[in-house]
């Protein structure tokens, strides 16, 4: 333990905070204006983490710098080795008014809007100086999480890895949603068959290029023996929203969509899926086992599942 002491008194902690800023970023100007510090001032602390690391971290591209293979084998464990310092240095107790920390979470769009609004608004007046940043469903979310680019994930995968904390938030019945007056709205029976003579549109996931990925609506339509390639796919629930109201093109989500005010009055459900449970859409609030002892994350993951339990 002592000569652990001794190497790591020789070591400026501040250039893990640098290292981890330049993967972020993965580029040297950015990271300097991130840092509030000159470019040539940002080029001499690089200089000091090779030395450290006896790495060269990084190469300069025509759009950047591109980390290593020591690098990236940095960017994994940084995250969790930053989250302890700081629970280090935080330990007394959390002030949600003092708080200034950001937090980042992707979430499917078509829950975003009953959720990350009312959850703004609580943040803006119980803890107005933390910034919330929000992107979409993402297929593969766990390298993220890992990296520490996502604090919390909204996700569909049922084989989470162990280092990762995984919550419930129950079980989404799938519906198919047209706009009020679609020639389907007058019917009084609507089956499979009927909506599959329409086109479609569908909300875009993010998808990770270097795995196959199947979204939970093509794997359901698949157990039922039909198939519909979407006539428009998008990550903007807005967009997709005017395109169904300004034509006859439908709509597969959760039932509990037609929840929002916004949309009852212009929405409606033609067909319910009728699925064993095993088949229904679970999602889950994911988060990396790093940040279930930080008060400020536990705080936020309190308020966020608070909005989500209005839902159900």
């Amino acid at each position: 333990m002592k000569i652990l002491e001794q190497k790591l008194s020789r070591i400026d902690l501040n250039l893990l905070v640098s290292l981890s800023v330049l993967l972020k970023e993965r580029h040297v100007g950015r990271s300097a204006e991130i840092l509030f510090i000159t470019q040539p001032a940002m080029s001499r602390t690089l200089q000091r983490l090779r030395d450290l690391f006896d790495d060269q971290l990084f190469y300069r591209t025509s759009v950047g710098i591109s980390p290593t293979a020591k690098a990236l084998e940095l960017e994994r464990i940084l995250p969790e080795t930053l989250e302890s310092l700081n629970n280090i240095l935080s330990s007394e107790e959390f002030d949600p008014l003092t708080c200034e920390q950001g937090f980042s979470i992707s979430i499917p769009s078509m829950l975003s809007h009953n959720i990350i609004l009312p959850l703004f608004n609580l943040l803006h007046t119980e803890a107005p100086n933390i910034e919330l940043t929000e992107s979409t469903a993402k297929s593969n979310p766990f390298d993220l999480l890992e990296a520490g680019t996502l604090d919390f994930a909204i996700h569909v995968a049922k084989d989470i890895p162990a280092r990762f904390n995984a919550m419930s938030l129950g079980i989404a019945k799938p519906a198919i949603f047209a706009r009020k007056g679609h020639p389907l709205t007058s019917q009084k029976e609507v089956s499979l068959i009927d909506c599959m003579k329409y086109d479609f549109v569908a909300l875009n996931v993010e998808n990770n290029q270097s795995a196959k990925f199947t979204g939970p609506v093509e794997i359901m339509l698949a157990k039922k023996g039909v198939s519909k390639e979407p006539l428009y796919k998008t990550s903007q629930l807005q967009m997709l929203l005017e395109i169904m109201q300004n034509s006859d093109c439908l709509f597969i989500g959760p039932s509990l969509l037609i929840q929002n005010p916004d949309l009852i009055d212009r929405f409606k459900t033609v067909y319910e899926f009728n699925l064993p449970k095993k088949d229904l859409i679970e999602f889950f609030l994911l988060e990396h086992k790093r940040s279930e002892n930080s008060k400020a994350h536990q705080w936020f993951k309190g308020k966020l599942l608070n909005q989500i339990e209005k839902l159900t």
